[in-house]
């Protein structure tokens, strides 16, 4: 497999295209099911991975740091107080729509803006389980690929093994 078609995140996940494909799949079935005006998938560094919907002119760097930090005050907040759980959701309630952010396994938060007049219930339970089935998806790592190439390795051996050879005389 090649270089590009792996995404690494900061947050140390590798996202190859396969896995890039399902998410985007279940993204845009949690935002026709939903409905949901957008969705956001960001990992827990806050980095934007992918986006389904109209956001407008949001600033999706500064949304998705808030998303993820958001997200990990709430889950320590709960963790403090006894009522963690895995998938946890936040929401949001407002006057011409509601925000939830949810978890999507270890690695991944969502935000998702839904209207006012969907039912919140409804939303919950297609959120929780598409976090779910994110995390199913991303439980998956691929094969890491060796980083150098193993014909060059024996001339970097060599010079390696060279180079400590004269630090140990020099000393």
């Amino acid at each position: 497999m090649s270089q590009e078609e792996r995404y690494r995140l900061r947050s140390g996940l590798t996202i190859v295209t396969e896995q890039s494909q399902q998410l985007e799949q279940l993204l845009a079935q949690l935002q026709q099911k939903v409905p949901a005006n957008f969705v956001i998938l960001v990992d827990v560094t806050g980095q934007v991975v992918t986006v389904k919907g109209d956001v407008g002119k949001t600033n999706l760097v500064m949304l998705g740091s808030l998303v993820a930090g958001d997200l990990a005050a709430s889950q320590e907040i709960a963790r403090l107080t006894g009522e963690y759980q895995d998938f946890q959701i936040v929401l949001r309630e407002g006057q011409e729509s509601h925000i939830f952010i949810a978890e999507a396994g270890q690695h991944m938060a969502m935000l998702i803006q839904v209207s006012n007049e969907v039912p919140l219930g409804w939303a919950r339970m297609l959120i929780r389980h598409i976090g779910q089935e994110i995390a199913q998806v991303l439980a998956v790592q691929p094969l890491q690929e060796p980083s150098w190439d193993v014909a060059e390795a024996d001339d970097d051996l060599s010079d390696l093994f060279a180079d400590a050879l004269d630090d140990v005389w020099l000393e």
